[in-house]
C-alpha cells in the first residue's frame, strides 16, 4: 500500500495542474496523504523561476487541507534548491535538491534541463571531463545537505539524467563515477542519522522517459540499504497521472536489493513501513 507521495508539484511552480487537481489525483490513487513541494524561488533561471510568492503557496495549500480534511491529508513543503535564497518560516518539510553547477560569472547552468543544454555545459565548462562536472554537482550536493539539513535528500544522482542519450558515462570512467558518488552518499548518509533524515527513490525521470530507472541508481541503493538510511519513494510528480509512477515496480526493485522498509508519510506524519 502507498499512502503518499512527498513530492509533487503544481502550477505554483512548474507543474501542469493545480493544487486541487494534484490531490484529486493522490486520492484517486488510494493515498491518504500528500505532500506538495515546490520548487524554490529561482530568479536567475526563466524556465523555472520556481516561488516567487511564498506566503501565497503556504496559504493556498493550508486552504485545501482544510477543504480535503478527513479525506486527504496534505503537507506543505518545499524543493529548495542549493542556490536559492533561505526559505520563509512555516513549511512542514524540506527536500534538499541541487539543479544547477557552481555559476561562473553569474551565470547558473542547469544540471537537468536539456540533453542539449547538459551537453554544452560539459563541453564548455568542464572541456568534456564528465568527472570534474561530476566533482562540481556533489561538492554542493554535500554543501546543502550539511548546512541547511533537508529532511528529504532529493533526487541524489540527477546528474545521471542525461547518460542514455548523450553516454557520457563510460567503461573508462564508470568505476572513478560510482567511487565519487558513493564516497558522498555515506558522507551524507552519516549526517542525515543526526537529524532524522532520508533519501528519496525518485522515479521522475523515468516518468519523463529520460531513464530506465529511479534516482539514486542500484549501486548507490545498496549502499544505502547496508547503511540502513531511510528512503523514501516519491514520483517527482508534475502532473496528475504521475502521481504514483512505477511505486509498485520500484518496491519490487528495492526488496530485491534487500531493503525491508520505506519511510511514508501516512496520518500527517514520516513513519516507517515494511516492504514484506
Amino acid at each position: 500500500m502507498f499512502y503518499s507521495n512527498v513530492h509533487t508539484h503544481s502550477t505554483w511552480c512548474d507543474g501542469k495542474n493545480t493544487l486541487a487537481e494534484m490531490a484529486a489525483s493522490g486520492l484517486a490513487a488510494g493515498m491518504t496523504d500528500l505532500g506538495f513541494t515546490s520548487h524554490s524561488y529561482a530568479p536567475f533561471d526563466p524556465g523555472c523561476i520556481g516561488l516567487t510568492d511564498q506566503p501565497g503557496y503556504q496559504q493556498a495549500v493550508r486552504s485545501l487541507a482544510e477543504k480535503m480534511a478527513g479525506k486527504l491529508a496534505i503537507k506543505c513543503g518545499l524543493e529548495w534548491d542549493y542556490f536559492s535564497p533561505p526559505p520563509i518560516n512555516g513549511y512542514d518539510y524540506f527536500i534538499g535538491s541541487v539543479h544547477y553547477f557552481t555559476p561562473r560569472n553569474g551565470v547558473y547552468r542547469s544540471v537537468d534541463e536539456s540533453p542539449e543544454s547538459f551537453q554544452w555545459t560539459l563541453n564548455h565548462w568542464f572541456g568534456g571531463d564528465f568527472l570534474k562536472m561530476a566533482e562540481d554537482y556533489y561538492r554542493l550536493v554535500l554543501q546543502h545537505v550539511t548546512q541547511n539539513q533537508p529532511l528529504i535528500v532529493g533526487h541524489f544522482d540527477l546528474i545521471t539524467k542525461f547518460n542514455d542519450q548523450l553516454q557520457y558515462l563510460t567503461e573508462d570512467n564508470q568505476r572513478q563515477y560510482d567511487q565519487l558518488a558513493r564516497e558522498v552518499l555515506a558522507e551524507i548518509s552519516q549526517q542525515l542519522k543526526t537529524w532524522d533524515g532520508m533519501v528519496e527513490v525518485n522515479t521522475g525521470g523515468m516518468s519523463r522517459g529520460w531513464t530506465q530507472r529511479p534516482y539514486p541508481a542500484e549501486v548507490l541503493l545498496q549502499d544505502l540499504q547496508q547503511r540502513k538510511t531511510p528512503i523514501i519513494i516519491t514520483s517527482d510528480s508534475h502532473e496528475t497521472k504521475t502521481i504514483d509512477y512505477r511505486f509498485s515496480e520500484t518496491k519490487t526493485m528495492l526488496q530485491r536489493l534487500g531493503f525491508q522498509e520505506t519511510m511514508q508519510l501516512k496520518d500527517g506524519e514520516f513513519q516507517q513501513f515494511s516492504l514484506v
